[in-house]
């Protein structure tokens, strides 16, 4: 768990190889599974495997995604918004 944590804090705190930051701007962000933790809006919680998975642009993460968040990262990564 301490590794997706650190995967998860890493990804939320830039875009990088995918734009993981842009992806949950605005978004409240928090694990169901461990400690991590980010940002301020509407919630996306969930696994932090999903959490990291959705931030990289995998939708089919999003199936493991609730909260209002979940539809706008769901929207964005359709709309290829969270792309580089």
């Amino acid at each position: 768990m301490a590794t997706t944590t650190a995967v998860a804090r890493f990804f939320a705190g830039r875009d990088f190889t995918v734009a993981s930051n842009t992806a949950i701007a605005g978004l409240r962000v928090e694990a169901t599974d461990g400690p991590f933790t980010t940002g301020s809006g509407d919630l996306l919680r969930g696994p932090t495997l999903s959490l990291v998975m959705g931030m990289a642009g995998r939708a089919a993460a999003c199936e493991d995604l609730e909260g209002d968040g979940a539809a706008v990262l769901r929207a964005r990564l359709r709309s290829g918004r969270s792309a580089n």
